[in-house]
C-alpha cells in the first residue's frame, strides 16, 4: 500500500513536534527512517539514518559506501556537508518548534581526517545559537569504529514564519 507524500509529511511534522518537547522514542525514529526512505530526497539517496531527535539532541548516522567516496577512496567532502545540513536543519526545525519553516543561509564543513568504504559517520548536532529569527548549529561527524572526529559542520540556518511569502 503507498503512502501519500502529504500523509507522509503530515506524520513527519507532528514526529518533529513531539521532539520539541521530548526525545523521540525508538519505535518513533524507526517511523520517521521508514517514511524517509519511501520519500525521494538526498537523504534517502545518501542512506542517511536518523539516531535520536528531541530538544536538545539530534543524531544521525550513515554507513559509507562506494558511492560516497572520491576516486582515491576517501568520503567526498560533499557527504559531510550534506551531512551538516541535514542535522543542522532537522534540529533546526525542532528548535524553532516544528512548525515555521528553516532554511539554510551558511553551510561552513571543515574537513578533519578521511573516513573510508565501511565506516559510519556519527553527525550529531548541537545548538550554539537559538533566536528568534537565526539559528546556528554545531555538527560534529565522527568515525563511530574510532571516535575520532573526521568533519566539523557550522550551519546557519534562518527561521521562515510564512515560506510562501519568503519565495
Amino acid at each position: 500500500m503507498l503512502v501519500s507524500l502529504r500523509h507522509m509529511s503530515n506524520i513527519f511534522i507532528e514526529l518533529s513536534r513531539v521532539a520539541t518537547e521530548r526525545d523521540l522514542t525508538e519505535q518513533e525514529i524507526a517511523t520517521l527512517n521508514e517514511l524517509l526512505a519511501k520519500h525521494p530526497t538526498l537523504d534517502r539517496t545518501l542512506g542517511v539514518q536518523y539516531r535520536a531527535i528531541g530538544p536538545d539532541k539530534l543524531q544521525l548516522a550513515l554507513e559509507v559506501t562506494e558511492d560516497h567516496l572520491q576516486p582515491w577512496g576517501v568520503t567526498n567532502g560533499g557527504v559531510y556537508a550534506s551531512l551538516g545540513e541535514t542535522a543542522g536543519s532537522m534540529a533546526s526545525f525542532v528548535a524553532a518548534g516544528a512548525g515555521p519553516a528553516v532554511v539554510g543561509t551558511s553551510n561552513q564543513t571543515h574537513f578533519l581526517r578521511p573516513s573510508v568504504k565501511g565506516d559510519v559517520i556519527v553527525s550529531t548536532a548541537q545548538a550554539e545559537h537559538i533566536g528568534r529569527t537565526t539559528h546556528l548549529f554545531r555538527v560534529e561527524h565522527k568515525n563511530e569504529k574510532t571516535g575520532k572526529t573526521c568533519a566539523l559542520t557550522f550551519l546557519k540556518t534562518q527561521v521562515v514564519p510564512d515560506m510562501q511569502r519568503a519565495r
